[in-house]
């Protein structure tokens, strides 16, 4: 009996020392580092933009025009906390006398989007040479890619108080060149 015991006793030691030596781990470890670059991309459809200021009615005037067509796409990441503006302005050309030129955004598409896409002003600007405001509060977000995906730009064509001065509207073409502008997020 007592040889039995010294066996059982001397297999249950062997067998906690297997499992001590099976149990045994080697770890190994590193930093990783991960790294989210801030940018800011913008780009049209390039949409013509076409107006023509005419009427069929003798004895009218001219009414205004509106084109819908344009798209303004982005790609933004900011510092948490921050945001971005889409802005417009002319650069080159000008606005024919007698006559303005407004433009206001519809907030973005929602189809191929996603992020904080940000709010549209819904009271239109009447487009000069100095940035306005399009849309506000633009985050971390991208707007898609697709030809009308974005935020759609409708730009109007109109006699400026025609009673006072429609003498002044000149039959011509005029080119001008309108500028969007993403600006920098505001955590500088």
């Amino acid at each position: 009996m007592n040889n039995l015991y010294i066996k059982m006793m001397l297999t249950g030691v062997i067998l906690c020392f297997i499992n001590h030596l099976n149990a045994q781990v080697w770890t190994a470890g590193d930093n990783v580092t991960l790294q989210v670059s801030e940018f800011a991309l913008i780009e049209t459809n390039h949409a013509p933009v076409t107006l023509t200021l005419a009427t069929s009615t003798a004895g009218a005037p001219v009414g205004s025009v509106s084109n819908s067509d344009l798209f303004v796409k982005i790609s933004s990441i900011v510092p948490g906390g921050t945001d971005r503006e889409l802005s417009a302005k002319i650069s080159s050309g000008s606005i024919p006398a007698g006559t303005s030129l407004t433009l206001v955004s519809a907030n973005c598409t929602t189809t191929n989007s996603g992020g904080a896409l940000g709010t549209a002003i819904t009271t239109p600007i009447t487009l000069s040479s100095v940035d306005q405001f399009l849309v506000r509060y633009i985050a971390t977000c991208y707007t898609g890619t697709g030809y009308n995906d974005g935020y759609q730009m409708t730009f109007t064509w109109a006699p400026l108080n025609p009673a006072a001065n429609y003498s002044q509207i000149a039959a011509a073409t005029y080119n001008i060149t309108v500028v969007f502008t993403l600006t920098a997020h505001d955590g500088n």
